[in-house]
């Protein structure tokens, strides 16, 4: 599968490049991710005693990452390609670079043919977004990547009813007919603009272990996010600490544009376990100038009623806004804390750069 989807990626891009309508090119230093928390550039980590306690002695571990990505345009055509490359292992993975991206067509407008390795938030589903996180989590995301197919409708007089269904497969190692790699995805997104929505993932419905997900939000608030969902069988531990059946979560957040203040939160919790996992995020950023911004992201995460399992990360950071379109700097102070005190100390350091933005 991997195969097809990179020649079909290969296509796409060729199409898009000589006949395309838009090209935006994006190179990003010091991240992986769409944030800088993925890959810190310096990381300090306290040695451990044989009891567990720390000896406040910190061993220095770089790590040096670069993404190029390529987003065009032609027609009925778009697509994404991003390239990445890491001086360590990359989600895990012995591969130090990886290629990602997907191609869609659209014949028509409430109809869309998508492939890929990574489909990033395109098929999300919007009440499902976490604001302190900035991010569409896995489990909120109707497809992933493979093949898919997706149906929109506009409905009312005004056209602010919109519907979204999806649907697709996906397998690994050209795997379609082991269970264990092979998972159909759907799912439906539901809003009316300016009031509210709603939807609906089917994760991996063919597997031993589905995941579904169930959300709601208020948008009739200028500024104002406010979501709610349930997760059945979540597994992505970024935000729920243990895998857990049954989860809720709460996102808000209110940009005071006129103050150039934003502020938010995420809670995540499960629900039905013995011992509860709990997680939550803040973030507050302040736009002291036209070119720089400063903020503050802290995490907490415990298992209720464990006072011994509290983690506790905080991210002062600052972001400047360099002058002749040369991008944008983002650095701070990543600090990881437990029981036993300050486990981690990293220093972050991004530099996000368009190097093309060209529109017919």
């Amino acid at each position: 599968m991997k195969k097809i989807v990179s020649a079909m990626l290969a296509g796409m891009m060729v199409c898009c490049a000589l006949n395309a309508q838009s090209i935006k090119v994006v190179n990003t230093f010091g991240g992986d991710e769409d944030s800088t928390g993925g890959s810190d550039l310096f990381t300090f980590e306290n040695q451990k005693n044989d009891d567990g306690t720390y000896k406040n002695k910190y061993e220095n571990k770089t790590r040096v990452s670069n993404r190029l990505q390529l987003d065009g345009s032609a027609g009925k055509f778009d697509g994404r390609v991003r390239l990445e490359f890491a001086t360590t292992k990359l989600n895990g993975k012995e591969s130090i670079t990886r290629l990602r991206g997907y191609g869609r067509f659209k014949p028509v407008d409430q109809f869309q043919l998508i492939a890929g390795n990574d489909f990033s938030t395109k098929v999300a589903i919007d009440a499902g977004y976490l604001a302190a996180s900035d991010d569409n989590p896995k489990y909120a995301r109707i497809l992933q990547s493979g093949f898919g197919a997706i149906s929109n409708w506009k409905f009312g007089e005004d056209k602010n009813i919109n519907l979204k269904i999806a649907g697709g497969v996906k397998g690994a190692d050209d795997s379609f007919l082991d269970a264990k790699n092979f998972g159909l995805d759907a799912g439906l997104n539901f809003g009316m603009e300016g009031v509210f929505s709603a939807g609906a993932a089917f994760l991996n419905v063919t597997s031993d272990t589905p995941t579904i997900g169930a959300f709601a939000g208020i948008n009739a608030i200028e500024n104002l996010t406010l979501n709610a969902g349930y997760i059945y069988n979540d597994t992505d531990t970024d935000y729920i600490p243990v895998i857990s059946k049954n989860a809720l979560s709460l996102t808000a957040g209110y940009n005071f544009k006129d103050l150039g203040l934003f502020t938010a939160a995420d809670v995540i919790f499960a629900i039905g376990e013995e011992k509860t996992p709990f997680l939550t995020k803040v973030t507050v950023s302040y736009n002291a100038t036209e070119d720089i911004s400063v903020g503050v992201k802290a995490k907490v995460s415990l298992m209720l009623g464990d006072n011994d399992s509290v983690k506790t990360e905080l991210y002062p950071n600052v972001t400047y806004k360099l002058a002749s379109k040369m991008g944008s700097l983002t650095t701070g102070v990543r600090m990881n804390l437990d029981t036993n005190g300050l486990s981690k100390i990293a220093v972050p350091f991004n530099w996000k750069i368009t190097l093309a933005d060209i529109k017919k």
